[in-house]
Parts: structure tokens; sequence; C-alpha cells
């Protein structure tokens, strides 16, 4: 409750009215003479002040018990009283004694506040009657301070729960945006993924039985491909369960490919590294661009510890000169990609990973290249127009933990 209490708007407004008090109990000690402070008033003020720079220092622990009781709401009455009593009710420590009540006033409901109003207008009338006689307009106004300032600290505590309601109402609206968000993104990525990996094996399978009449080899060719896309299609399924749980995709682009660069070399036990010198600009992506470059770079590592037979990758994200490109480059052994760019074609071979990158990429209106050659690696490059301001690259190495170096060690497309 304490820690709760530290970080809403309610303990802010203690710690700004208690910084009031003191405020315009300094102002009082520099406006007041220096002859009318004897060692009573010294003795009160200090005591005041002591009291109030505790409870700003260790307000996270003193709010929630003065919310419990306002005893002590009176008590702080009382001292402010021994500073009232000895430095004139008429003087200049009048107006911080009503700090007390606006205290008050924010902390508890009306049944609760107005015991420490009426407590302190009694305080009140006891230190006038200990001075001349004042006028009627002292008797009655002054003691009327008290009520009206707890009056003033009700208004406030109004209006930080309806805050406080206004904000509550917020998060669930955004938590119901995410969320519908969310079932959209799984609807897209299911039929964009796994529901055309599913048509194309229906396909296949459809045609299996009449190439096992007329052409063996071709169906056990279709046989091993379907096997294949089976393979895919789990793997896709698999992923989609995943990215419900994956928190790279809620954090800042440079810091989600740290990461996931940093738990795939973890777990493949291939060497990575993960170049982010000029990735700073990245740090404002906008969450469909994040998603999608996160998703290319969890399938292109996927590749690499499946099929290239790497000893090490790298991995790099730059942004400038108008582009956002993502490069993922490892030393295996490398493939044929189909002539001029047409990643489609390898959909006929049931390799869907390459066809689905590629389609990611046109989702934000960028560009995945391919190259690659039989033993010279592959590099795999996600290009997008980016229109983002550029940032200090302090802006995000200082918030992550160093989990793998940002540049350096052996370029990925020489072997060892």
């Amino acid at each position: 409750m304490a820690r709760r209490t530290a970080w809403s708007p309610l303990g802010v407004t203690f710690q700004l009215l208690l910084l009031f008090r003191g405020l315009l109990l300094a102002m009082a000690l520099v406006l007041m003479p220096a002859a009318r402070l004897d060692l009573g008033l010294a003795s009160a003020v200090a005591a005041l002040t002591a009291e109030t720079a505790l409870a700003a220092a260790a307000w996270r622990t003193v709010l929630p018990r003065l919310r419990r009781s306002p005893l002590l709401c009176c008590l702080d009455g009382l001292l402010v009283y021994a500073v009232l009593a000895q430095g004139g009710v008429y003087g200049e420590f009048f107006l911080l004694t009503v700090i007390t009540s606006g205290v008050a006033g924010v902390l508890y409901p009306w049944r609760r506040a107005v015991p420490v109003c009426l407590a302190q207008i009694a305080l009140c009338c006891l230190a006038m009657a200990a001075e001349p006689a004042p006028g009627a307009d002292a008797l009655v106004g002054l003691p009327a301070f008290y009520p009206l300032t707890a009056c003033a600290g009700a208004l406030l505590r109004r209006v930080l729960d309806q805050w406080a309601q206004a904000e509550e109402e917020r998060r669930r609206i955004e938590t119901a945006v995410a969320a519908a968000a969310e079932r959209t993104r799984l609807a897209r990525e299911m039929h964009d993924s796994l529901a055309k990996t599913l048509q194309g094996m229906v396909l296949s399978a459809s045609a299996l039985p009449v190439w096992i009449r007329t052409s063996p080899d071709r169906a056990e060719r279709d046989a091993r491909h379907l096997v294949s896309a089976l393979e895919t299609a789990t793997r896709e399924a698999r992923g989609l369960i995943a990215d419900l749980r994956e928190e790279a995709y809620g954090l800042p682009l440079p810091l989600a490919v740290r990461q996931v660069v940093a738990a795939w070399s973890r777990d493949s036990r291939i060497t990575a590294y993960a170049d982010l010198a000029d990735a700073a600009g990245a740090m404002d992506a906008p969450s469909i661009v994040r998603y999608e470059v996160v998703s290319v770079l969890k399938e292109a590592l996927a590749n690499v510890e499946r099929h290239a037979g790497a000893d090490a990758v790298r991995v790099r994200l730059r942004c400038g000169a108008g582009r956002l490109e993502l490069t993922v480059r490892d030393d295996g052994k490398g493939f044929a990609p189909p002539p001029d760019g047409a990643l489609h074609l390898l959909a006929r071979e049931g390799h869907y990973g390459l066809v689905g990158m590629a389609e990611r990429a046109r989702r934000v209106g960028g560009l995945l290249t391919v190259d690659s050659a039989p033993g010279e690696g592959t590099t795999v490059t996600m290009e997008l127009p980016w229109s983002g301001a550029p940032a200090d690259a302090r802006t995000f190495w200082d918030a992550a933990e160093p989990a793998l170096p940002a540049a350096g060690g052996p370029p990925a497309g020489e072997r060892r």
C-alpha cells in the first residue's frame, strides 16, 4: 500500500503541501524582525521545521499512516499552535497554520476532516484570547480560513479522484484496443502464413494420388515437399503461440533486436554479433514496423539454425538516409536463390520461410532481398522507407543490458 501511495497523485500533492508550508515558514522568518525571535519562538519554529522536513523525507511511510489516523493530523495542529502562540495570531505565521486543514481536506472525507478543522479553530481562538482583544472581523475571519482551506483540499481531492477514474478508464480502453489489435494481428498472421501453408498442403495432397499412379518419382518428391510444408505449418503454429508470450515485441526496436539475437545465440549455440551502432534512430519505430522487423529477424535466424550450418552470424540494424535496414549475414553453406529475386518460386519446393519474410517486408512498404551462393554464406536484407528523427545512441545503450557486443567479432561471411 505504501508503494502504491508513493507514486500516486495524492502522494505528490502531499509533498507539495509540505513544500508550501516550508516556503511559508521561511518567508515568515525572513519578514519577521530579528528582535521578536526569542527562545520560545525559535524552539517552536525549529520543532515545526524538523517535523515538516521529516514528513517530506519519509512521506512514503508517513502518508499511509496519516491517512489511517486523523489524530496524527490533530497532533500536527498542536505543533502549529505552538508556533502561532509564540509568534502571534496576527503575525507572519498564521498562513502556514492553515496547511494542516488543507492536508485534512485532501486526505480525509468530511466526517474525518471536520474534527481537524474544529480543533484548529479552537486552538486559534485560544491563541487570540492571549492577545489584545481582536476586532469582530478578525474574530470571525481568521478561524474561517481553516474550513475554507479544508474545502479547497476536498475539491483538490475530488479532482484527483476524477483524474484517477479517467486514467483507469483510459487504461481499460487501451487494454481493450490492444486486445482487439492482437486478435486482428493473429487472424492476419494465420491467414497470411499458416492458412496459406495449409492451403498449399491441401493442393499437394489432393494431387498426390494421381502422381502415385502416373509418376512415382514426382509423387515421392511431392511427398517430401508435403512433409516439409507440414513442418513449416507446425513451426508457424508454434510461432503464433509463442508470439503471445514474446516480450521483445514490446521493446524499442534496437533493444528487441539485441534481445532476440542474444536469446537465439544462447539457445542455438551459434556465435552471433548484433551491430546496433547506427540503430538509435529506430527507437521510436511504430509497433507494426517493430513487429514485422522482429518477426523477419526471428525467421531468418531460424533458417540459419535449420539449414545454413553456420559458425557465426552478424545481425546489423541501421537507420539513416531515409531508410531502415536489417541485415542477417551468416557464413554457412549458402544456396542458389531464384533468379531476379523471385522468392515466390521457393514455395513450389515447400520453402515458405523466405516467402513469408518477403510478405512481411512488403506489408510495411519494404523489400526483402537474399544474396547467397553455394559455399558463400547467405545475406538476408530487409529495407523499408524511414522518416524517423535521428536519436542519441545513449538513449538505448544506457538502458540495455550487455547481452552481446554491439559490434565487432569475426565477419559472418568469412569462415575460420
